[in-house]
């Protein structure tokens, strides 16, 4: 037992040793000679750190613009730093969570092998804290012992991790970029209103992406540069009305807020620079390898991959949905306060990116720009209305909920945990 909690808590629970993992097999059963196979593997395996540590560090960055914006709106809300929102939140179920993590990775496999939905979930972070909710909800909701807990959250997970990537899969067609592979990400949800609705309201043909802008600012094009130029204005703005001395005392470690804003832009086109770098590592490698994988285990398997992979080939929809979801959230965080809900809630800024991009950019591509608009808008207020039902639910993990609670989160979370109370707690 403890061998197999180590592997857990320290190898499979570590994303980029499971792609490695995968890519190595799948090599392996294509008999790849020995020397290619290493270097495709850890090619791979740095291509997703990159994507990884970008991702997270492109979320992070946002973190400053936090108690700004609270301040603006003067909130009576506190929000924990991650470090110490996942130390609090892990205390009571670390053990359930762990071994759900595993089982239902194992059931995802299962699934993809003897059923029609042929889809290997591989963003292990993603699934690790959707494990966690799942473990909460039954631990704080139900009167399962131990192990019925586990397995019945194992069930779950499974089924989470293959049929999000089965339903999103056929909307990779008409995503620029999306060849090969169907997402894996707690914003899956959120991807199929935002294709449904934007077919429902919007018009196609006129692409988010092919906005006409004058030729002297063609070079926001450039993903890079657009997101440095927005974050860096947007950081500008919101510490203008902040209060630029308060900010220098409380926000940038006595950085004026000129050279504040612009370091903080500047560190955005670092990141998604640093992300574009690792997509094409990655996506070279992990597809060919991954046909090995589909020919001798899995016939016809195809990997779930994380959101970051499209946002090259999105720059528009990128921010655009950041935006959008960003005020569709301060929207119903007002609404939730005119009917006196009890629960105080924030938009949580890093799912607010990463959701917000990518509903609009499968908003847009069923819908163009009105599309990318109304799923953008719709993920917003599922992020902070679910999370406002989400949060009595959970217990102990309310807090990491708080800053990682991503669409999925916050709309099947509040389905599970009012469906437990309806069965009596089981």
């Amino acid at each position: 037992m403890d061998i197999l909690m180590y592997l857990i808590n320290n190898v499979f629970n570590q994303a980029v040793f499971v792609i490695g993992m995968v890519v190595f097999l799948g090599m392996l059963v294509q008999k790849t000679e020995m020397s290619k196979t290493v270097a495709s593997t850890v090619k791979t395996m740095i291509g997703f750190l990159l994507i990884n540590t970008g991702g997270q560090t492109l979320g992070a960055a946002l973190l400053p613009l936090q108690p700004m914006l609270i301040r603006v709106f003067r909130l009576q809300v506190k929000v924990q730093d991650l470090g110490a929102a996942q130390a609090e939140s892990l205390g009571d179920i670390g053990s359930e969570m762990a071994l759900i993590f595993a089982l239902g990775f194992l059931m995802n496999i299962l699934l993809a092998r003897i059923t029609k939905f042929k889809y290997v979930h591989l963003s292990a972070h993603v699934s690790f804290f959707f494990s966690g909710l799942i473990a909460a909800a039954l631990k704080f909701g139900t009167n399962l012992s131990f192990i019925p807990l586990v397995l019945t959250g194992a069930v779950l997970l499974g089924c989470y991790m293959t049929f999000t990537c089965a339903y999103v899969a056929p909307l990779m067609k008409n995503i620029k970029g999306g060849e090969g592979f169907t997402l894996a990400h707690s914003s899956s949800c959120g991807i199929w209103l935002a294709a449904k609705i934007g077919r429902l309201v919007g018009n196609k043909k006129k692409d988010l992406e092919d906005i006409k802008i004058p030729k002297k600012l063609n070079f926001l094009r450039e993903m890079t540069i657009a997101l440095t130029v927005v974050m860096t204005l947007m950081f500008f703005v919101i510490s203008l009305i902040s209060g630029p001395g308060w900010v220098v005392q409380q926000v940038s470690q006595g950085r004026d807020i000129i050279s504040f804003s612009l370091l903080n832009g500047l560190q955005f086109g670092l990141w998604i620079t640093v992300i574009i770098t690792g997509v094409r590592m990655l996506l070279s490698e992990i597809i060919p390898a991954f046909h090995g994988i589909a020919d001798k285990v899995i016939p016809n398997a195809v990997p779930g991959l994380d959101v970051p992979l499209l946002f090259p080939n999105y720059p528009t929809s990128v921010i655009f949905g950041f935006l959008v979801s960003l005020a569709a959230g301060f929207i119903g965080m007002g609404i939730l306060g005119a009917v006196n809900y009890p629960v105080v809630v924030f938009p949580a800024l890093i799912p607010t990116f990463f959701t917000g991009a990518v509903t609009a950019i499968f908003g847009n591509s069923t819908g163009g720009i009105r599309g990318a608009f109304a799923g953008s808008f719709l993920n917003g207020m599922i992020l902070i209305i679910g999370q406002a039902l989400l949060l009595p639910m959970i217990g102990t993990y309310a807090p990491i909920m708080r800053i990682l609670s991503e669409t999925d989160y916050c709309l099947y979370g509040p389905l599970l945990g009012g469906l437990l109370k309806l069965l009596g707690g089981i």
